[in-house]
């Protein structure tokens, strides 16, 4: 490129032609909203991609409920079965037991022996506190 100088004192400074730098810049606010744009995108994909992961790896919990189980070890096992109960009190006999508890017309000497059976006893003393379980 070749530049003329003169002779006289101006404060004029050299520059280029337009020609040269046609279409060459782009305006500020574009490119920032770009850089915007393509910042959010990116922040965007990275928090869906983390949720997809962690809804991947952690499951609803179906998994487990399909793992196989042996059928003889379900139905081989003892049940819990909720026994009422009586504690003894100072004075508590089984025959006092017995007729309180024992149901309708059932005979107290023979709800004394189941008594006796359930909870292992040998001989009809009982000691306060003493817990009974009831047939």
């Amino acid at each position: 490129m070749y530049m003329a100088y003169s002779n006289t004192n101006s404060t004029h400074t050299p520059h280029r032609s337009a020609s040269t730098s046609k279409g060459m810049t782009f305006n500020s606010s574009y490119t920032k909203a770009i850089v915007r744009f393509v910042l959010l995108a990116v922040i965007l994909g990275t928090v869906f991609s983390f949720g997809a992961m962690v809804q991947a790896y952690a499951g609803d919990g179906a998994a487990t409920a399909k793992t196989p189980v042996s059928v003889n070890s379900i139905n081989s096992s003892p049940k819990a079965v909720v026994q009422d109960q009586v504690v003894i009190q100072r004075g508590d006999t089984l025959w006092d037991v017995a007729s309180t508890h024992k149901k309708g017309n059932e005979n107290i000497r023979s709800y004394v022996d189941k008594l006796k059976t359930i909870n292992h006893l040998t001989t009809s003393s009982l000691e306060e506190g003493q817990v009974l379980l009831l047939p």
